[in-house]
């Protein structure tokens, strides 16, 4: 009862601490979907060192338009609530609005 109880309380904070990262515009593992991390080099760089491989999974097609908190029940444990804490500090910390690789703002 009581690592349910942490567990619930740690989901809430999680969700809690994405509300002013979407207020300025950054991206969220709660409701950022992951083909907009994916075309985001920065995003996903943060991607590529936390799940390597994620793009490469057979099923990327059917689950690319989810966010990776709504991916999380059908991750087999690969995305707990540790993963996904640190996937969204990452996140933070990544420079947002990059050009996709290649472009410049002159394209």
């Amino acid at each position: 009862m009581k690592k349910t109880l942490i567990a619930g309380l740690a989901g809430l904070s999680l969700a809690f601490a994405a509300i002013p990262a979407l207020a300025d515009g950054k991206k969220s593992v709660d409701a950022t979907p992951i083909a907009e991390l994916v075309a985001d080099p920065a995003s996903k760089a943060v991607l590529d060192k936390e799940m390597p491989g994620m793009t490469q999974h057979p099923a990327y097609e059917q689950f690319k338009g989810m966010t990776l908190r709504q991916l999380q029940p059908m991750s087999g444990g690969a995305l707990s609530d540790e993963k996904l804490a640190a996937i969204q500090t990452a996140l933070n910390a990544a420079p947002q609005g990059s050009a996709p690789a290649g472009k410049t703002s002159s394209q």
